[in-house]
């Protein structure tokens, strides 16, 4: 007897749509309410080979967003966080639209506060390209380096305690620094945001954002999409304490309520029709 074809079910339907970005951001997020997952598990969930989720696994760990185990994969540590020369060598696209979008926020005779971050220093690098004047002030050493090369921007470069790791300069000098000081206008980054908070691996640079925020008018985290949905072992502030967030991609549901709720403004450095930031 010949069986007939019979339909699919409809959730194999919607998980074949799922583009392999959707694929791997789901993973991470999983991650964050469950200790571990199993290649097997996944691949059936997803309707895709083992094959599939092994190179989405190794590939989501090379971007230090988990811990590769023994037929899976598990949380990673919420103290891990890659340096910002490895940071700098993924999502380089977007990290250029966001820092382009954010470029576009700046006026002419504007204060600004930069953070030290892989993303704002491609910020950096449009800021410096600006025929305006502003003043700038940093913590992070490539942010000094590349603004100081502009004809018309100033910079202050924070004194501190150097981590080359991160390019920049932290601790109690740093913020007594930061204390002399009000901006019209503060770029921060970090390791993750959720609908409650932003968060990031290391205490140091958080009581530095921290800080930042406290001396600004507005507040902007430049956070690529991969940042979303997840918390590290720091909280930054609430969510209701910065003034926008810049992205490349739109949050999920969840994430865009809260923010609409919070009153943050949302901001996504889309590809226009030319490839250029929108």
């Amino acid at each position: 007897m010949v069986l007939p074809n019979l339909p699919r079910p409809f959730w194999k339907l919607a998980m074949d749509r799922l583009s392999k970005r959707e694929r791997q951001d789901r993973i991470v997020t999983r991650l964050n309410t469950t200790v571990a997952v199993r290649i097997s598990d996944l691949a059936e969930e997803f309707d895709v080979t083992t094959e599939t989720i092994r190179r989405d696994l190794d590939a989501l760990a090379e971007r230090g967003l988990l811990a590769r185990t023994y037929g899976g994969a598990a949380m990673r540590a919420l103290t891990d966080e890659p340096g910002i020369a490895a940071r700098a060598q993924t999502y380089v696209a977007e990290r250029e639209r966001i820092g382009l979008h954010a470029a576009g926020l700046v006026k002419p005779g504007d204060v600004l506060i930069i953070d030290a971050g892989s993303t704002t220093a491609h910020l950096a690098k449009v800021l410096a390209q600006l025929p305006i004047e502003f003043k700038v002030i940093t913590n992070s050493i490539g942010v000094a380096r590349i603004i100081g090369q502009s004809d018309t921007a100033s910079v202050l470069l924070c004194p501190g305690d150097l981590r080359l790791t991160e390019e920049g300069v932290f601790g109690p000098e740093t913020l007594d620094f930061l204390d002399r000081y009000h901006a019209n206008l503060a770029f921060i980054g970090a390791g993750g945001f959720t609908a409650k908070e932003i968060s990031d691996a290391d205490s140091a640079g958080v009581a530095v954002k921290r800080k930042i925020i406290e001396r600004s008018e507005r507040v902007y985290l430049l956070a690529d999409h991969t940042k979303a949905g997840i918390t590290q072992f720091a909280t930054i502030c609430q969510l209701g304490a910065i003034d926008g967030l810049i992205t490349d991609a739109r949050p999920d549901d969840t994430l865009v309520l809260a923010m609409a709720e919070a009153a943050v403004e949302l901001r996504i450095a889309e590809l226009g029709k030319a490839g250029i930031a929108a």
